[in-house]
């Protein structure tokens, strides 16, 4: 059958699924009909038959019941490329894409074309880390995290990508402290999740626990900024994504740890307080 023809006869059917919209079931169709590249090529590829249509049924019930859709094509897109996906990693999110965006532009108008050091700890998929390292001229790039199953993804990735990026496997801070490493940027988006009743049940089940619980939720701000003495640069800029309910636990932890600091909250495309990015200045 062709891929077109099957989009045409089921559309109506599974879209009914409160689980499939139309792009979702377009992404997975194409996955089958071995269509490369954008949402595009879905409108302007010659109509190709479907490779494997009992495999297509198979993950259209996947998603169904419940597994996010990057999982079962292996594929999410962040600022514009994709990046290799599965469960041993967290989905990139929006949100994440507008922190990203956000650093970028402050990382090039603070250094311009100097060499500077930036690590992204936690970096999971590895989409923070290769797409600075794709936007950022002369910048040397680390990706660290606590576990090697995501280290293997984002190696993956940055071969995709074409990108070097130094993968380390680091406990937070501890790879920079003991290599002494002295870091112009660090961006992290770490576990911040404390209550499980807020966890959608698709994340719940199919995404890496390691990756979404903290403890008391602000663990991991608290650590990096109460050694961030140990491995930031004089003037430099350290940059965290958090939950919504957390800004006011992260200022205090701000003007706790670096009270020299300053540093700016922004919201989300949800109208909800979700990044900080701090102008990091050493205690006297």
């Amino acid at each position: 059958m062709k891929f077109r023809e099957f989009y045409r006869q089921n559309k109506d059917k599974y879209l009914a699924f409160n689980n499939i919209n139309d792009y979702v079931f377009r992404v997975l169709i194409m996955k089958e009909a071995e269509i490369d590249g954008n949402m595009s090529q879905f409108f302007i590829a010659e109509d190709k038959e479907l490779q494997n249509e009992k495999n297509l049924l198979k993950n259209l019930e996947r998603v169904i019941n419940g597994e996010p859709y990057q999982y079962v094509v292996q594929d999410a897109a962040f600022l514009g490329r994709h990046f290799y996906v599965d469960k041993r990693v967290l989905i990139p999110r929006l949100e994440t894409e507008e922190l990203v965006s956000e650093l970028i532009k402050t990382i090039n108008e603070k250094y311009e074309k100097e060499k500077i050091m930036v690590a992204d700890i936690g970096t999971g998929s590895g989409a923070i880390a290769i797409t600075i390292a794709k936007e950022v001229q002369n910048a040397v790039v680390f990706g660290s995290d606590i576990s090697n199953d995501a280290l293997d993804v984002a190696k993956m990735n940055a071969k995709s990508n074409s990108t070097n990026v130094q993968f380390v496997h680091s406990d937070m801070l501890d790879y920079f402290i003991k290599n002494n490493i002295k870091l112009d940027v660090l961006v992290s988006n770490p576990p911040y999740i404390n209550n499980i009743e807020e966890v959608d049940k698709s994340v719940l089940n199919y995404e890496p626990h390691l990756a979404l619980f903290a403890k008391n939720g602000i663990d991991y701000y608290d650590i990096i900024l109460k050694n961030s003495h140990t491995v930031m640069n004089k003037d430099s800029i350290i940059a965290f994504e958090f939950n919504y309910d957390q800004k006011d636990k992260i200022k205090d932890l701000i003007k706790l740890y670096i009270p020299n600091s300053t540093f700016k909250f922004y919201k989300d495309f949800d109208d909800k307080w979700r990044y900080v990015i701090i102008n990091y200045c050493a205690n006297e």
